[in-house]
C-alpha cells in the first residue's frame, strides 16, 4: 500500500511525531506482509519540516518512504510542475493522509489543499486534518466510501 501525508508549510513545529507515530506503526507490516510505502512532498530543493519529521519517524520505524519532487520542463515551469508533481502523487496513492492549519481550511486553497481537491476529483480515498497553533487536531473531513481505510484514521477525541 502507498500512503501520501503531507502536511501545509504553516502547521506548528515538531506536531508529526506527536499525530503520526501511532499511524505510522500500524504500517509498519507483519512478515510476509507486503511492504508499505509512505511517500511524501519535497520542493526542488528541500523537503519542509513536516515532510522531514514524516520521513524520520519512517527511518525509526523502517518504513519505505521515498519523496516526489517536482521536475519543471518546458511544458510545466515552475508552479505548474508543482500541481503535475501532486496529481502523479494521489493517482499512486492508495491512500492520502493530509494535515491543515484552521485558516488553510477556512480559506480553501493552498498547496496541501490542492492534494484534497486531486483526491475528490478522482475518488481517491483521503483523511483530512486541522492542527492549530496550540496542536489541536481536528477531523476535516474525510472520503472513504469502502471504509478500507477507517483503521488508519486518526483518534483526535484525545489528541
Amino acid at each position: 500500500m502507498r500512503v501520501v501525508i503531507a502536511g501545509s508549510r504553516r502547521l506548528p513545529k515538531g506536531q508529526a511525531p506527536r499525530l503520526l507515530l501511532h499511524l505510522l506503526a500500524s504500517l509498519t507490516p507483519d512478515e510476509g506482509e507486503e511492504l508499505n510505502t509512505v511517500a511524501l512532498r519535497s520542493g526542488l530543493k528541500r523537503m519542509g519540516q513536516f515532510e522531514s519529521d514524516v520521513r524520520n519517524l519512517c527511518e525509526v520505524l523502517h518504513l519505505d518512504w521515498g519523496y516526489w519532487k517536482p521536475e519543471p520542463d518546458d511544458d510545466h515551469p515552475g508552479r505548474a510542475s508543482v500541481f503535475i508533481r501532486d496529481i502523479e502523487m494521489v493517482d499512486a496513492a492508495d491512500l492520502v493522509i493530509l494535515f491543515f492549519t484552521p485558516e488553510d481550511a477556512e480559506d480553501g486553497y493552498s498547496g496541501t489543499f490542492h492534494l484534497l481537491d486531486k483526491c475528490l476529483d478522482t475518488g481517491k480515498p483521503v483523511h483530512a486534518y486541522t492542527v492549530d497553533s496550540m496542536g489541536k487536531v481536528a477531523r476535516f473531513g474525510d472520503y472513504d466510501p469502502g471504509h478500507e481505510y477507517d483503521h488508519l484514521a486518526l483518534d483526535v477525541g484525545g489528541v
